[in-house]
């Protein structure tokens, strides 16, 4: 399915390339049509590398002392590594990291399993060439690049076909942030991997399609992703499933299907999971109402780590849910640990705690400092408890310039209380 799509692309990339001007009259005009063809002779695209190199190092105005072309003694794939290696430090300032790596890659394959793929990447190295290549690039650093890693692995997902490492392929692609993330390549090789019935590729490509990142948003392509990664065990997908089934995407809602894959997640350890169990039990979802039941998935989620049962749970010890006894002082660790996620919420009533002494111990400076984290991520009922407190003077010195200040932003952000407190203010 992916492939025809990836060969017709090329396709129209390579006559796009045909039409530059910077490609005329060149090596590239009479022979870039090669990669069109059906099969793709690796030498044919080392030398076109190798091509790139010289134009690169001519333009710096390098001499070639060790290689001077491809039809000496040394195969192609020995000159393009040969160059690579004699001027790595000037081409690493010549060519942006991501081009870096795919050269490298290319060169050192030894032969081609998957041949759209490849020429792909080429294709992406030339585009830059012709296109940007009197651009400024930033040099980076050694440490900045495992490419010797980067390598491996594109040659066992390419030689060897290895589905696992397809996978990684497309992961390191991903998670490298900035101008090495690229999506599209993550999706090029999820697609391989996936072709091969690999349950992470599957799940990772559920996301893309799930979020419309690189791809065209497709809630059923995501559906039969993730479902076919469940069926194999994935516990990431299985809770992504039930979600689906939750909220009736791409399928109709199905609480009892929803209820069998969440458990299925939560049993492997998915904090998500377990916690809209524990809403579906408290809500009676699908499911009657068990308030015990509720409380231990939120439990078990908030003893994950994962953050928004962190702060459920300490709603339900501050307000004493659940057949809980009201305990402010749990409730106050609870919503510590989901502070420390960055939990806008919980900063919120953190200060509300220590403004009103719930704990017994009344500390308004920390009071201010909760409402403050909640404030500067766009709380507006924080901003107007902080205009109560320095207009007050509770426990600190009034300062009115400061209440005018967080009255103001309250108001700005539609609180009408916050408009009146203003008013008052200014007439007296």
């Amino acid at each position: 399915m992916y492939r025809p799509f990836l060969a017709k692309r090329n396709k129209e990339r390579m006559e796009s390339l045909q039409q530059l001007p910077q490609i005329q009259n060149t090596w590239f005009a009479q022979n870039v049509s090669l990669l069109i063809l059906d099969e793709v002779q690796l030498t044919t695209l080392q030398k076109m590398l190798y091509q790139v190199i010289q134009g690169l190092l001519r333009k710096n105005k390098q001499r070639h002392l060790q290689v001077v072309h491809p039809e000496q003694t040394q195969t192609v794939q020995e000159n393009v590594l040969t160059l690579l290696a004699e001027y790595d430090d000037l081409l690493r300032e010549a060519i942006p990291q991501p081009v870096y790596i795919l050269i490298w890659q290319i060169t050192s394959l030894e032969k081609l399993a998957y041949t759209t793929e490849v020429v792909d990447d080429v294709l992406d190295i030339l585009e830059w060439y012709f296109v940007h290549q009197d651009e400024a690039v930033d040099a980076f650093e050694e440490e900045d690049l495992d490419h010797e890693e980067i390598i491996d692995l594109y040659k066992a997902a390419i030689e060897e076909q290895d589905a696992d490492t397809q996978f990684e392929l497309g992961e390191y692609y991903s998670t490298n942030d900035g101008a090495d993330f690229q999506p599209e390549k993550s999706v090029k090789w999820f697609e391989i991997a996936v072709n091969q019935g690999n349950a992470n590729a599957q799940y990772a490509l559920a996301n893309y399609y799930f979020e419309g990142i690189a791809v065209e948003e497709n809630y059923d392509r995501a559906f039969s992703l993730y479902e076919a990664a469940a069926n194999q065990g994935h516990a990431d997908a299985a809770n992504n499933l039930a979600d689906m089934y939750f909220n009736g995407e791409s399928v109709e809602e199905n609480m009892l299907l929803a209820k069998q894959w969440f458990e299925f997640a939560a049993k492997q350890g998915v904090a998500e999971a377990m916690f809209t169990l524990g809403i579906m039990y408290e809500q009676g979802l699908g499911v009657a109402i068990d308030e015990e039941q509720a409380f231990l998935y939120y439990k078990k989620a908030a003893e994950a780590g994962y953050v928004e049962a962190e702060y459920r749970l300490g709603g339900i010890y501050l307000e004493g849910h659940l057949g809980q006894m009201r305990d402010v002082n749990r409730g106050l660790y609870w919503f510590e640990r989901a502070a420390a996620q960055y939990h806008v919420d919980a900063f919120y009533d953190l200060g509300f705690i220590w403004s009103k002494g719930l704990t017994g111990i009344r500390n308004i400076e920390k009071g201010i400092h909760w409402f403050k984290q909640a404030a500067l991520q766009g709380d507006p009922e924080a901003k107007l408890q902080l205009g109560h407190l320095y207009n007050k003077g509770e426990g600190i010195a009034r300062n009115i310039k400061e209440a005018k200040k967080w009255y103001g932003l309250a108001a700005e952000a539609g609180i009408e209380e916050a408009t009146l407190l203003l008013e008052e203010i200014d007439k007296n």
